[in-house]
């Protein structure tokens, strides 16, 4: 089973985006993986990401999460990028801005791993208190952690 801990490394974590716009928050996000050694094809993973993005509101939080998202052969291996966005990034037709991009490429043949690592952060983010823990995360090996002992809990 593929861990948090095993799918993001610190250099895949930026906790201030710069992005301001939807699509440049999820293209800053995603180049976190662009060097990562399981990626063949940047290209298409990129143009995957940027197609399919969908937004989950947080009602009790005030804020959504994003997963722009991509399975195909663009990569050997899962990789998985996060940007968090202090403000929030307000996208067309969400009613909460979104806090947090989880971008995610997947080969088709671990598309349950990429099911149970989207279930766990729709779970994660569910706690406004575990929330409130990694919006106040100050490095990306905190974040890391914080995700890893959520997961460890489910």
């Amino acid at each position: 089973m593929i861990t948090i801990a095993d799918l993001l490394p610190a250099e895949h974590v930026l906790l201030d985006i710069a992005a301001t716009t939807p699509q440049a928050a999820i293209d800053e996000t995603a180049a976190l993986m662009k060097s990562d050694p399981a990626v063949d094809d940047w290209a298409a993973l990129l143009a995957g990401v940027q197609a399919v993005a969908p937004c989950l509101p947080e009602e009790a939080g005030g804020f959504s999460i994003c997963i722009p998202h991509t399975r195909g052969e663009c990569v050997s291996g899962m990789v998985m990028s996060v940007g968090r966005s202090a403000a929030g990034v307000v996208f067309p037709g969400v009613d909460l801005p979104v806090r947090y991009f989880f971008c995610i490429a997947v080969p088709r043949a671990l598309a349950a791993d990429y099911l149970r690592i989207v279930g766990l952060l729709a779970r994660v983010f569910k706690n406004p208190a575990d929330e409130a823990e990694l919006r106040a995360a100050e490095s990306p090996a905190d974040f890391i952690a914080l995700l890893s002992r959520r997961e460890a809990k489910l």
